[in-house]
């Protein structure tokens, strides 16, 4: 028989069976449209994170501290560092951020200086920053992020002036943040800055256990985490061992590895009902191959191969699992730009695409080898005798 005969054949049987060829790709499209939909959310999300962090900057760092005893001053002394544009000290407030009875539950206080913006590369949306004057004064005055603004003024517009509470004491907005997306794993719309000089007045420790250093260009951040490593290990006498230094692109990186880690854990888990989808299109071929019995029998009569048989039934699996690896495609791209439509971000990725076609063509051959091996060895004088 001709393979363009046999690939006919093939169509037509898929086709004349219609409602039991939809419902056996149906797995497959929910299968393949999953995991296009997982990895394209993943991968979108990995590409928004990053262009948001490369647009602050690749000059910031993140410093740690597990041990010593640093203090203020002890941190001013590496603004005289060579690869070093500033340093600024970073402790979190576990404290309730509230006008009236609304409460910004996403908020993250931090107790800094005037310097914040600069070695974090923020800008400001009205208003203006921390000053010396603040920290001189321990002045209750609060810079707020616009997501915490909208949230406990309703806007970010007209909030400068304004009076929030910060655990019972008022404080007085000074300045709203532009929200200019994650920095160093951070949120800068759910930002809120106080002096850390006022922070130390109202019962905070003074000792520093993190700061952000900002490096003479891009070029300088190796430059700037040696310094600054051995500052703390020299003037600060903190032992090596106990800080870390972080620059922005490793944690981009360390965040883009988990991120990855997750999306193919996901897709994977999705990939399980294309195993199912495939042990759907073998019971499918089965039930063929047992009602067409006779048509096997008539067909070797006249002149078949086992060879030929075995093609067909085995063409029959493949244009249903390529046809479910089609719509499959289609369905998980549509799908997931609709969702871009909504806030989620989705980008096509056609190396996943490409793997998906793959794997459909992989599952009719798999799942379709058995019951067209089963179809080729009938024995044509018992098949015939079938009614």
């Amino acid at each position: 028989m001709r393979y363009s005969q046999l690939a006919r054949t093939a169509v037509q049987a898929v086709f004349g069976n219609g409602l039991r060829s939809a419902l056996t790709m149906l797995g497959l499209v929910i299968g393949i449209s999953s995991v296009i939909i997982l990895v394209g959310i993943g991968d979108g999300t990995n590409r928004q994170v990053s262009e948001k962090m490369k647009a602050l900057g690749g000059d910031a760092l993140s410093a740690y501290l597990f041990d010593g005893d640093m203090g203020y001053n002890d941190l001013s002394g590496m603004n005289d560092l060579g690869a070093v544009d500033g340093v600024a000290p970073s402790k979190s407030l576990m404290k309730k951020l509230s006008v009236g009875t609304t409460v910004a539950n996403k908020a993250f206080v931090e107790a800094t200086d005037e310097h914040y913006l600069h070695v974090r590369n923020l800008k400001l949306q009205e208003g203006r920053n921390l000053s010396a004057v603040d920290r001189e004064n321990r002045s209750k005055v609060i810079v707020l992020g616009s997501d915490v603004a909208k949230t406990l003024l309703g806007s970010a517009d007209g909030a400068v002036g304004r009076t929030v509470k910060l655990d019972g004491d008022e404080f007085t907005v000074v300045g709203v943040l532009q929200n200019q997306g994650q920095s160093m794993g951070l949120n800068t719309g759910n930002v809120a800055l106080v002096p850390f000089s006022t922070a130390v007045s109202m019962g905070e420790s003074g000792t520093i256990t993190s700061f952000y250093a900002k490096a003479r260009g891009e070029d300088a951040i190796e430059a700037a985490k040696g310094e600054i490593g051995s500052y703390l290990t020299g003037t600060a006498h903190i032992p090596p061992g106990r800080f870390d230094i972080i620059s922005q692109d490793e944690m981009l990186r360390a965040g883009n590895e988990i991120d990855g880690t997750m999306t193919l854990l996901l897709a994977g888990i999705a990939g399980i009902s294309l195993v199912v989808a495939g042990i759907g299109v073998m019971n499918v071929m089965l039930v063929s191959v047992t009602e067409r019995t006779r048509e096997i029998g008539i067909k070797k009569a006249l002149g078949a191969r086992r060879f030929d048989i075995l093609v067909q039934f085995l063409l029959e699996a493949l244009v249903l699992s390529i046809i479910g690896g089609v719509l499959g495609i289609a369905a998980g791209i549509a799908l997931g730009l609709l969702m871009g439509t909504v806030g989620l971000a989705f980008v096509v990725s056609w190396g996943v695409v490409a793997v998906a076609v793959a794997a459909a063509t992989a599952i009719g051959l798999v799942f379709g080898i058995f019951p067209a091996y089963r179809a080729s060895r009938k024995n044509p004088i018992e098949a015939l005798r079938t009614e």
